[in-house]
């Protein structure tokens, strides 16, 4: 029995010595895998990374595009305003200036119009003065004067008796 026994307890003890050497193999492989799988975490940790930096490089590089374009942009629609005013002010301006034209057109009209009649009195008062009509009349008074803003101006008779003179 001694050496049944001894048989079993060698039996035993390689069998415990296979386990053994199994369950250090496992253990090995085990870690083999786990660095194996760290490794190729890490790679696949560093390439995301990658191309994260690439991705916000990009955006970044989008983001001064569009700075610069909203820059430009405010920049021209600073520069419209700036014309719209220009413009605005020219408008109200040549507005001015054709009222003050129309105004100064009616003057005009208004004093060529009371020359031209006193010419065609004038005229008519000549030809009565041939025909009989009318006495001589001799130096008159001043008594048409019109003032117009400074100046005094005097009647189209009273301009060609001065200049008969």
């Amino acid at each position: 029995m001694h050496k049944l026994e001894q048989n079993v307890r060698d039996s035993l003890s390689d069998q415990a010595a296979v386990f053994k050497s199994f369950s250090q193999e496992a253990r090995q492989e085990g870690r083999t895998i786990d660095d194996v799988q760290t490794i190729r975490f890490n790679e696949f940790r560093k390439n995301f990374l990658t191309q994260n930096a690439s991705i916000f490089q990009g955006l970044a590089d989008v983001r001064q595009v569009v700075d610069d374009v909203n820059a430009k942009v405010d920049i021209m629609a600073k520069r419209v305003n700036d014309i719209q005013k220009d413009a605005e002010a020219t408008k109200e301006a040549l507005s001015h200036q054709l009222l003050e034209f129309q105004s100064s057109a009616q003057e005009n009209h208004n004093v060529i119009h009371a020359q031209l009649s006193e010419l065609v009195d004038y005229i008519h008062r000549g030809s009565a003065d041939k025909k009989g009509e009318s006495g001589s009349r001799g130096l008159q008074k001043p008594a048409n004067t019109q003032k117009e803003g400074s100046a005094v101006t005097t009647s189209f008779e009273q301009r060609v008796q001065m200049a008969q003179r």
